[in-house]
């Protein structure tokens, strides 16, 4: 008598749980790339608009501290031409002994970035110029209450008269 071997048979391919446990995995990586992506975009704006502000300060600091900080200096005279300047006429909190010389409204791509300038005689030969450029996180659009958080530069330059 002969015996029969028995011939084992494997078969190639997958089975229905290696293809839904590769498809969660993969699912779940495209999602946290999305995230990934989304929360760099949102930084990198961030990031953009604070080194603006920055660069704003640096340009009113530059410009009333080169007119050594004459208190009839006029932003929107100034830079009208070149930026969207508006004059604001809300109060706005100054150190103490701080003259206000006046509160402007600049627009650049979009983002409003408000602007306070003021100044002290800290002696007489000798004038503090004190400038805060502030902007608002909430974006473009300012009915979005759902981040709330303002930002702002201040600056103190002082100047010999």
């Amino acid at each position: 008598m002969s015996q029969k071997k028995r011939k084992i048979c494997h078969r190639s391919g997958l089975n229905l749980t290696e293809v839904m446990a590769a498809t969660a995995i993969f699912t779940l990586a495209v999602i946290g790339a999305s995230g990934y992506r989304y929360c760099s975009s949102l930084n990198a704006r961030q990031a953009q608009e604070q080194i603006t502000a920055a660069r704003v300060g640096q340009l009113l600091c530059g410009s009333w501290a080169g007119v050594k900080g004459d208190e009839t200096f006029d932003l929107k005279a100034f830079l009208g031409s070149d930026l969207v300047v508006e004059a604001q006429n809300t109060p706005t909190s100054l150190p103490q002994a701080f003259v206000l010389l006046g509160r402007y409204r600049i627009t650049i791509e979009g983002v409003a970035y408000d602007c306070a300038l003021a100044w002290n005689n800290v002696s007489p030969d000798l004038r503090a110029l004190w400038i805060r450029v502030g902007w608002d996180l909430r974006g473009e659009d300012p009915a979005n209450t759902d981040c709330t958080l303002k930002k702002s530069f201040t600056v103190i330059t002082y100047v010999s008269r």
